[in-house]
């Protein structure tokens, strides 16, 4: 009976120890389990070893011994090469995505945001064990395109001490450890990671504050005339959004930028100083009007942008090539660019400019640049006839009108007073902002794009991708069958003849 034991805990001691290798392989954050049956499975060993002293000695010196012993060092040696090339492998892994629309790689606004982590940054996941692997698979992504990203994955069933410590309270929650400071986000695509990444890299809070009282645009419209969607994407950029009423309070020290977007009625006077003592002391204004039907209204916000190089027409812009793809030519579709400003760099998308204003550099100023452009003359021009426009009766008029292309979004830069330089943003079309119009996707991104230089955060900019989308693979029943086939039938039986015939070859030799 004894002789029929020992090898029965040999063979509980080898699965231990097999049991011990794969923990330490698949769960090493369970250390106190895994040392535990790792000593356990050694003292059994050592112990088995004492007990059958007498028969090792003999066995160690035989020559069927040092045939085992040298197929056993080549089996380690072989095992432990390709530990190594795992090892490494892992810590320096490299990726080929053949996906039409790249959709396993990261964005160009990701690796923008990457390329600012200069010193180490960690990602800790606390999550379920089975929800790890899509999770680890995006942050994967970001630690082989920048080596100081770090990331750690946390079992909240396991450790219910850790979850209460750090007030979890949602499966997916990750916290980024960077430069002594915590950012908590929940991740669901690249996007949340990119995002959560912009705020733990900030140093400080952007504010923009939207002015109010001259029936601005608003960001709790959620109409078609509202810019409820735009504010979102803000929001998830980590911005945060505030009101202003000029006319009630002065603009608040913390503020980042200005948004004048889309009022109808005139500035005061006092209001427009405000603006400019901000703008001298380095803020940035992004000023956005229609065309102004009452000529003289929008002149006190015209003279904040003329420092800057940059100037509204009194007219409406026409673009008769827009009637083609089905637009109305008041409603100039733009794919023109410049290809030198970091907003418009390598920007391809199409956006929509309704009811839109020339705008235009004043000569003489360097600091002004225009970014986007209608089509050529004659497909387009600036009419300064509004009323002709309102009739339908449009026609270019040779030294009164402007020819083509025409410039709708200019940006200007100066040093003023303060730390940084006054920035300043142009648009001489709201209607561009509206929630009817954002399903246009260049209309957003442009948006976005500018934002992000006017308040100095490289983040948003080159971002052409704002959302990621899934893209399930549907199998029938016949692909279904044949991995079937294929997986559990046929590879195993050819694995199995193999080993036969070697096994029979063997025998014969």
């Amino acid at each position: 009976m004894k002789n029929l034991l020992f090898p029965l805990w040999v063979i509980i001691d080898v699965l231990l120890v097999i049991a011990s290798i794969s923990l330490w392989i698949a769960a090493p954050e369970f250390k106190t389990l895994n040392m535990s049956i790792m000593v356990f499975a050694l003292s059994l060993a050592c112990l088995l070893a004492f007990m059958r002293m007498s028969y090792l000695k003999i066995y160690v010196k035989s020559a069927y011994f040092k045939t085992v012993l040298y197929h056993v060092i080549n089996v380690f040696l072989v095992a432990s090469i390709l530990g190594v090339i795992n090892y490494l492998g892992n810590k320096n892994f490299k990726e080929f995505d053949i996906t039409i629309q790249q959709r396993n790689s990261l964005t160009d606004q990701s690796l923008k945001v990457l390329e600012i982590v200069k010193t180490p940054l960690k990602f800790t996941v606390y999550s379920r064990r089975e929800d790890w692997g899509g999770i680890l698979n995006v942050l994967k992504l970001y630690r082989a395109a920048n080596q100081n990203i770090q990331t750690e994955a946390i079992d909240t069933d396991v450790r219910p001490d850790l979850v209460k410590e750090k007030n979890i309270s949602q499966n997916g929650t990750v916290i980024i450890s960077y430069k002594n400071k915590e950012t908590i986000f929940t991740i669901t695509d690249e996007l949340s990671v990119t995002n959560a990444l912009l705020k733990a890299l900030r140093d400080s809070q952007i504010n923009l504050y939207f002015t109010t009282g001259h029936q601005e645009l608003r960001c709790d419209d959620k109409t078609n005339e509202g810019i409820s969607n735009l504010c979102e994407k803000l929001e998830t950029q980590n911005y945060h959004i505030k009101n202003l009423d000029l006319a009630l309070a002065d603009i608040p020290k913390d503020a980042t930028a200005i948004f004048i977007l889309g009022p109808t009625s005139g500035f005061l006077p006092e209001e427009t100083k405000k603006l400019q003592s901000y703008l001298a002391a380095g803020g940035s204004v992004f000023l956005a009007l229609a065309p102004s039907f009452k000529v003289a209204m929008y002149d006190n916000l015209n003279n904040l942008a003329k420092p800057f190089g940059l100037s509204l027409g009194k007219d409406i812009v026409i673009d008769r090539l827009s009637t083609i793809q089905g637009a109305e030519a008041t409603i100039p579709i733009v794919s023109k660019y410049s290809p030198d400003h970091a907003i418009t760099a390598g920007f391809n998308l199409r956006t929509v400019f309704p009811l839109s204003a020339s705008v235009n550099t004043i000569e003489g100023n360097d600091s002004a640049e225009l970014l986007a452009f209608t089509s050529d003359f004659p497909g387009s021009w600036a009419e300064t006839d509004l009323k002709a426009v309102t009739t339908g009766r449009a026609d270019y008029k040779e030294g009164i009108d402007q020819k083509g292309p025409i410039g709708l979004l200019g940006i200007g830069e100066q040093v003023g007073d303060g730390a940084r330089g006054s920035r300043f943003i142009l648009l001489g079309s709201s209607s561009f902002l509206i929630n009817a119009y954002q399903g246009q996707a260049g209309n957003t991104t442009l948006f976005l794009n500018s934002v992000s230089w006017m308040v100095d955060d490289e983040g948003i900019i080159s971002f052409n991708r704002p959302g990621i989308e899934e893209y399930p693979v549907i199998l029938s029943a016949n692909h279904l069958q044949m991995i079937f086939v294929i997986s559990i039938l046929f590879v195993p039986i050819i694995f199995f003849g193999a080993a036969i015939f070697i096994y029979r070859r063997r025998r014969l030799l």
